[in-house]
């Protein structure tokens, strides 16, 4: 049962299995339209649809948009309250209210409850600056809002041409292709 104790490998694989069950199930979803595949949000659910499926004892939302803030109140008692977004500070110093495509956690006030938070791109969809809005994004959901790990996937329509980047603690910690087992020879 994959927890915040579960190694990034046992993670990975998890993720990996989601990725092959697209293209295994689902795979003339990214052929549709002329070869431009379907809405990116059409994949993201799916691949939301079958984490969850493998992640029971968490929720997995897409574009989930309510977060806690905490407070003192005038007992200086610390108090939770709800708020739409996470505030994310941008690189240039302004605040924006943000939610990812997935994030895994308990729907509750305990960042401890915060697991894998994701954001996808299809292979055609290469907007510079998105692409550094989602980086930005899993940099700080894993340093400031207790996710222990960000991935930023790139679904290709090729499968063995997808790839992604993960985040820890707000830093890059690996980027690849990935290599799924019937590719591996395993």
């Amino acid at each position: 049962m994959i927890c915040r104790k579960s190694s990034l490998n046992e993670i990975k694989t998890l993720i990996r299995e989601c990725l092959n069950q697209i293209y295994e199930t689902d795979g003339s979803i990214l052929e549709r339209n002329k070869g431009k595949g379907v809405c990116e949000r059409s994949i993201v659910f799916r691949f939301a649809y079958y984490l969850q499926n493998k992640i029971p004892n968490y929720f997995v939302d897409c574009d989930f948009n309510s977060s806690f803030e905490r407070y003192l109140d005038v007992n200086i008692s610390v108090r939770n309250r709800e708020r739409s977004g996470k505030p994310i500070e941008n690189r240039d110093g302004t605040i924006t209210k943000r939610f990812v495509d997935v994030i895994v956690h308990k729907r509750d006030c305990n960042d401890e409850n915060n697991l894998i938070c994701f954001e996808i791109k299809k292979w055609n969809n290469y907007d510079k600056k998105q692409i550094e809005k989602d980086k930005n994004n899993l940099r700080m959901i894993t340093s400031e809002y207790g996710y222990v790990y960000g991935f930023h996937i790139f679904v290709h329509k090729v499968k063995t041409k997808t790839k992604w980047s993960i985040y820890k603690n707000g830093r890059l910690i690996e980027s690849e292709v990935l290599v799924f087992k019937n590719e591996a020879g395993n």
